[in-house]
């Protein structure tokens, strides 16, 4: 799903917006079945929810709602959201099972902090048919650290079918090997409901 935008949306009745779908891995292959997910603004938070219809392998001492690093060790989505005054960006990784991981990045894979007091929340369920995961980002924090808004670019990416790896991203990051790091290639997005410029 190579796009030039992302949409976040509004809250649903239903209570989950609509879902995107990656079908394809970095060198082009088919994803069965493909890697879904959703932006979408809630109770001044950034709600990122991912799911697939398929087992995962997690972090093994991953534990929903916890904080924790290589999570990218296994299977894990993961999104990104740039700086447009800095320059710096965050990556977020949430384990199938709900674990959470997030830093700071000061230039591409150039570590600044990693952040455990963002006020993030995370939840997941796995299951033999499928997995779903959700983390919470406060707006004022995204604001505050960020400079959240109309000019942040993001990007969505995952890594599954551990332990031999595929890996997804939403946008065209370029070629060569697989790097989720080119915050230069990060998508441009809009709200649900907002034309398109």
């Amino acid at each position: 799903m190579n796009t030039n935008k992302l949409i976040i949306h509004a809250p649903c009745d239903s209570g989950h917006p609509p879902l995107s779908s990656v079908r394809s891995d970095w060198f082009g292959e088919r994803m069965d079945p493909p890697a879904r997910f959703s932006f979408s603004f809630k109770d001044d938070m950034l709600v990122f929810r991912a799911l697939r219809e398929s087992g995962a392998r997690g972090h093994p001492e991953a534990v929903s709602g916890r904080f924790m690093e290589s999570l990218w060790l296994y299977d894990v989505a993961e999104f990104f959201v740039s700086d447009p005054v800095t320059g710096h960006y965050l990556e977020v990784n949430v384990s199938p099972n709900g674990a959470h991981w997030a830093c700071l990045f000061d230039a591409p894979r150039r570590r600044l902090v990693e952040i455990r007091d963002s006020g993030a929340v995370s939840w997941g369920r796995c299951r033999p048919e499928g997995w779903e995961a959700r983390v919470d980002v406060p707006l004022a924090w995204m604001t505050d650290h960020l400079h959240f808004g109309v000019e942040t670019k993001l990007n969505v990416t995952f890594i599954l079918d551990s332990p031999s790896q595929r890996f997804l991203s939403v946008a065209d990051l370029g070629g060569g090997d697989p790097d989720f790091h080119r915050p230069d290639h990060f998508l441009t997005w809009r709200q649900e409901g907002q034309q398109v410029r």
